[in-house]
């Protein structure tokens, strides 16, 4: 899926493929006509011609959920004036079912419907539409389509092949792993894309912007960076090198695996003073992602953080679940999902992969790779660690469960690390996690799916009886994973120190502050000596500190202000306790805490530990 970024600064948690253009067949093919240049009331007209309609009525819906998302979506909120023609152009009666589907009797009749689609990048409208999954409609400057937003199937005919006419502005350029039939590009007023089936519609954006792009090839590869920086602040040509090196990073690591020929990435650089987001980063599509990051990032940020990060998350999904998914994404839903239990094959494999690969390749050091592990546990903590890793990502769309989602790039990955030990382990260090996907990719493959309840069988079949304990016990099972008693294997060893920390962040930049069921912060039970001598305790909803009112939008200039206190200020936190308002008063002292460290332990080569290690991170 993708990664998503919370933009509450230290309270941030990460909320987030493979194949070649196939040319649609000689089908019946579903015409669809899109008109960038005629924008009206920041809107823009969908006209899709269905050919011949044999049934008595037929269902046009847009899609309430797409793949990689984990929430209803409701694209069809944004489309308005649906309208319905017969062949002599009179308008038929059209009965809306839903916020996505209408109804159209005397189907044999139809000759085509039409539509307005609003964006959501700018709409005031509540939704829970992800930015990376969203829309934007910027006459003459940016059209940031993501297809399910402008596109819909007519209900059973979602294997019908389409082809999809875009005018647009001379100026503006697209990028996309659709096949565009407008490959000269002598008149680049229309392109006309083609796909063999709905699903390549919903798993292929388009992205128009000005020329701002680079391509290369790695390892077979070809890859497309296009950027749209609004204030012409970041070029693509500026992030080309950070993206060559973890191309050739990543495809290196993927040696032996059928991946993709193309990669696309579409990448939108909102301007924080007109989009307040607190919520960013990328969701994968079939050999693309679209990606969403503020402009005001610096370079190194965006490489950094971007690239190594969002981006190169996105780029592993080529393995799963693009190669290895199960029937329920093979055959997605649109309107009515069945979800599936491996989200932590999904997303924890590929976010594993995603810091694997770094230290495999020598990019971060072992210690450094260690470091971004033990931030996982740290924040997988927050979670519910007793919760079945397979019934949440199964439920993952109710309530209790969809609250626990962003652990998918915590605990998820924690997953992928301990069976990849496990794996070495009783292999003798011949065989890990990459390993297994492998086969798996191999035995299965994009267009086969496997069964949902029989691949965990399935794996330990192909491996050990200690995997097939491991997911009994903690993926299917409820016992938390005891991450020492795995370290120890590998010879990296959890160290205690006291260390001076703030009253809010941690020397990690770990917060001492959660966020509850009502989006109100409150202290965690862990705590530093600050917090302790002020009469904090666990459970407590901050409501202001020094006067400043503490919320979701506030939090990040109040922690900000916290560094600027200095030893003896007066300092007063509002705080509710057991539903009754408390005020806890105090002077600003030094603020230390215990810190618990992981350390990579100096070995000789010949020790056993050593030696697994090596196997682990470098096999």
């Amino acid at each position: 899926m993708r990664k998503i970024f919370l933009g509450l600064a230290a309270l941030a948690i990460l909320a987030s493929c493979s194949t070649t253009k196939n040319a649609a067949s000689a089908k019946r093919t579903i015409e669809v006509a899109i008109d960038l240049n005629n924008v009206v009331d920041d809107k823009v007209q969908v006209e899709v011609n269905p050919q011949k309609i044999k049934d008595a009525s037929i269902v046009y819906q847009i899609p309430a959920i797409v793949p990689g998302t984990y929430v209803i979506s409701d694209y069809g909120m944004f489309v308005s004036d649906f309208k319905a023609y017969d062949y002599d152009g009179n308008e038929m009666t059209v009965q809306k079912l839903d916020t996505n589907s209408w109804q159209v009797d005397n189907a044999q009749q139809l000759d085509k419907v039409t539509y307005w689609v609003d964006d959501t990048f700018d709409s005031e409208k509540k939704h829970k539409i992800y930015v990376m999954a969203g829309t934007n409609i910027e006459a003459g400057k940016n059209f940031f389509l993501n297809l399910p937003g402008f596109v819909g199937y007519f209900k059973g005919k979602k294997e019908t092949p389409y082809e999809i006419s875009i005018s647009h502005p001379t100026n503006l350029y697209e990028t996309s792993s659709l096949i565009n039939k407008n490959t000269t590009k002598e008149d680049n007023s229309k392109d006309i894309f083609v796909a063999s089936r709905y699903d390549e519609i919903s798993d292929n954006p388009i992205m128009y912007a000005p020329q701002n792009s680079v391509s290369f090839n790695v390892n077979g590869v070809d890859v497309t960076m296009a950027v749209y920086s609004p204030n012409n602040t970041h070029s693509a040509k500026d992030m080309e090198e950070a993206l060559k090196t973890m191309v050739q990073a990543q495809t290196n690591f993927l040696e032996g695996f059928e991946t993709t020929n193309e990669y696309n990435i579409l990448l939108y650089l909102f301007d924080p003073k007109v989009y307040k987001w607190n919520s960013f980063g990328a969701l994968e599509h079939l050999s693309s992602t679209t990606v969403v990051y503020p402009e005001t990032y610096t370079k190194k940020q965006l490489s950094d953080g971007m690239i190594n990060g969002t981006v190169s998350h996105e780029f592993f999904h080529i393995v799963s679940p693009l190669s290895v998914h199960s029937e329920e994404i093979h055959s997605f839903d649109f309107n009515k999902p069945n979800m599936s239990k491996h989200l932590w094959m999904y997303e924890g494999t590929t976010e594993y992969f995603a810091n694997l690969f770094q230290v495999n390749q020598g990019l971060i050091s072992e210690q450094d790779f260690i470091n971004e592990m033990q931030g996982k546990i740290n924040t997988a903590k927050r979670f519910d660690d007793t919760m079945s890793f397979t019934e949440m990502s199964k439920n993952i769309l109710e309530g209790k469960y969809a609250q626990n989602y962003s652990n998918v790039y915590m605990k998820g990955a924690l997953i992928g690390m301990t069976l990849d030990i496990i794996l070495r382990e009783e292999s003798d260090g011949k065989y890990g996690i990459r390993d297994l996907m492998r086969d798996l990719s191999k035995k299965y493959g994009a267009k086969k799916p496997f069964k949902d309840d029989e691949i965990i069988a399935e794996i330990v079949k192909m491996t050990y009886p200690a995997v097939g304990e491991f997911f009994k016990n903690h993926v299917e099972g409820t016992t938390p994973i005891d991450y020492n008693k795995y370290f120890e294997k590998v010879g990296v060893k959890e160290t205690t120190e006291t260390v001076d920390v703030s009253y809010f962040l941690d020397n990690k930049n770990q917060p001492f502050l959660s966020v509850n069921d009502k989006q109100e912060i409150f202290f965690t039970k862990r705590s530093n000596s600050g917090l302790k001598a002020l009469g904090v305790q666990g459970g407590d909803v901050i409501k202001s500190v020094n006067g400043d009112e503490v919320n979701l939008q506030s939090a990040r200039q109040i922690i900000g202000k916290s560094f600027q206190w200095k030893e003896g200020d007066t300092l007063k936190i509002e705080v509710v306790r057991d539903g009754k308002p408390l005020t806890l008063e105090g002077k600003v002292i030094k603020p230390q805490a215990e810190s618990k460290s992981l350390k990579v332990l100096d070995l000789p080569a010949s020790d056993a530990k050593a030696k697994l290690r090596l196997a682990w991170l470098k096999g």
